[in-house]
């Protein structure tokens, strides 16, 4: 999360960085009413409110929302952009392991993550 709202590479890789962090934000939020008392979130709290002007904002609009799926535009530098559909798969309560999936909405977006999957093959 630190990353989303200090980080320009990732930003950059984010086609509506904006709705991203505000619903990242949000989510945040919705998480830790479970977590209150454990001393990491809160350092995590605290951290994003000194590095990030923008996160101080929409944290301050006291948004809410359910750790749901949704549609995500990813910018990537080598095959373009992504349109991807994010699921969350909860393997137990819901502060606790999940599996995310990214589906492509198109066949383009299909193509190209086969074009990065071979490059990342290629690497190695």
């Amino acid at each position: 999360m630190i990353l989303a709202f200090t980080n320009e590479d990732w930003r950059a890789a984010v086609a509506d960085v904006g709705d991203v962090n505000r619903t990242m934000a949000a989510k945040f939020r919705a998480s830790m009413a479970e977590h209150l008392a454990e001393p990491a979130w809160t350092a995590l709290l605290g951290r994003l409110e000194t590095v990030s002007e923008e996160f101080r904002e929409v944290w301050a609009r006291h948004e809410v929302v359910s750790q749901g799926g949704r549609t995500k535009l990813i910018r990537n530098a080598h095959v373009g952009l992504l349109h991807l559909e994010h699921n969350n798969l909860w393997l137990g309560p819901t502060a606790g392991p999940r599996l995310i999936s990214y589906v492509p909405l198109d066949a383009e977006s299909r193509e190209r993550l086969e074009k990065l999957q071979a490059l990342a093959l290629a690497a190695v």
